[in-house]
């Protein structure tokens, strides 16, 4: 059976210029997960199988020839706080020249002399900033002070954009996994309920279906918590007559999925509640029908605002007045959709993939429409993640129900 990593690394080297050198590395000291992510190199795993620290990569790109590729790992001795590399983990990775590491920067400096140009990858998920890992660019700064250095990350993201079939089934794994711990947690709420009792729910489910757990902090927010985006707090009990916003991940063999319902605390929606949420509930879905291979996100972006905009002003969520122009995205629908409705998921939850990137036919995303509804005291956001498949977008979440009638069906109490 191929290597997917061997594919990944060839796919990359079909992007990289004749007299390129590539350089990925994980630092000496194993970092903690960021916080958009379960792992702490994904890029590195990406290409190579391996999640260890100490570790090098090097593709050369010859004016002649196939990809030069040279992996480099901790020796033995080296194993004592995160063990050995085993054979058959290298054996997965594909790559016919292994060293040990220490041999990394030796062949670095070597490698750099016939080198046009040297892309570095040291970091660069623009929604996680703070998992960045400044070790290599600083290595490579010092051995390499006259050459051209260039970001590797760009690279990568045009290639995390489109997943292969085993990708997508892992990521339908995960969202498989965060639909029915979802359930799960739903089926206990009732006003006094606590987002730390909610998060408990699903932490048990997604982990007894083997997950690492989620990708990035779940979000659990009651009523106006729920105007925060990012809320942190969950040990508030909801009051009777609120709603609680329930957002969350869940991994698969280091793929992710991300879902996000809105909950009445009491059963059964108010209706303001339920005119809003069935506006977003529209929203979802034409959001979703505006995904289509060849599109930017950025223009999938306003077209579902527009839309959102036209159904809030239907229901009289949204007064005219603040709507000059229908046609037009106005000042007032930013300020209740401030956020972005779209983005990549795969090895992380926010996949750093470049906003400049057309949609490909592999492409899995997050949908995420919401409003905050400060008038009402409350915020409301739906989740879906999808897959971008030959017959169109597949929602890969949808075994949790986001209609408001099947959302009551399942607080029956």
């Amino acid at each position: 059976m191929a290597s997917p990593f061997a594919a990944r690394r060839h796919r990359l080297g079909s992007l990289m210029d004749k007299g390129d050198l590539a350089v990925i590395a994980t630092s000496p000291q194993r970092r903690s997960p960021g916080p958009d992510s379960a792992d702490p190199w994904p890029d590195f795993h990406y290409l190579t199988g391996l999640d260890h620290p100490t570790c090098g990569l090097i593709l050369e790109k010859p004016d002649a020839g196939p990809l030069r590729e040279r992996l480099f790992i901790p020796e033995p001795s080296a194993s004592l706080w995160d063990g050995t590399i085993s054979p058959d983990q290298t054996a997965a990775a594909a790559i016919p020249e292994i060293s040990p590491f220490r041999l990394f920067e030796p062949a670095l400096r070597s490698l750099a002399f016939s080198a046009r140009r040297i892309l570095v990858f040291t970091g660069g998920n623009p929604f996680a900033p703070d998992s960045d890992d400044p070790w290599l660019a600083s290595l490579c700064a010092r051995l390499l002070p006259a050459h051209r250095i260039d970001r590797l990350a760009p690279l990568l993201g045009r290639l995390r954009a489109v997943k292969s079939d085993a990708d997508l089934d892992a990521i339908r794994a995960a969202a498989t996994s965060a639909a029915s711990a979802m359930r799960r947690a739903a089926a206990t709420i009732k006003p006094g309920i606590r987002g730390c009792d909610l998060k408990a729910e699903f932490l048990h489910a997604i982990h007894h279906r083997g997950s690492r757990g989620p990708g990035c902090p779940i979000l659990t927010a009651s009523g106006p918590e729920s105007l925060t985006l990012h809320w942190h707090g969950d040990r508030r009990p909801a009051d009777p007559g609120d709603l609680i916003l329930f957002d969350a991940t869940a991994e698969h063999d280091r793929w992710h999925a991300d879902l996000a319902r809105s909950f009445p605390a009491s059963g059964a929606f108010t209706p303001l509640q339920l005119t809003a949420h069935d506006a977003v509930h529209r929203t979802l879905h034409a959001a979703i029908a505006s995904l289509k291979p060849g599109r930017l996100l950025k223009d999938c972006h306003d077209e579902t605002l527009l839309f959102l905009q036209h159904e809030l002003l239907r229901c009289g969520l949204l007064p005219a007045t603040d709507v000059p122009d229908p046609s037009l995205i106005s000042p007032a629908i930013r300020r209740i959709c401030p956020h972005r409705i779209f983005h990549h998921i795969g090895m992380e939850v926010h996949d750093p993939v470049p906003d400049s990137e057309p949609l490909s036919q592999g492409a899995a995303l997050a949908v995420e429409p919401g409003i905050l509804f400060h008038a009402a005291g409350f915020g409301l956001r739906l989740e879906e993640t999808i897959a971008l498949t030959p017959d169109g977008p597949e929602i890969l979440t949808a075994p949790m129900p986001s209609s408001a009638p099947e959302i009551e069906a399942l607080l029956r109490f």
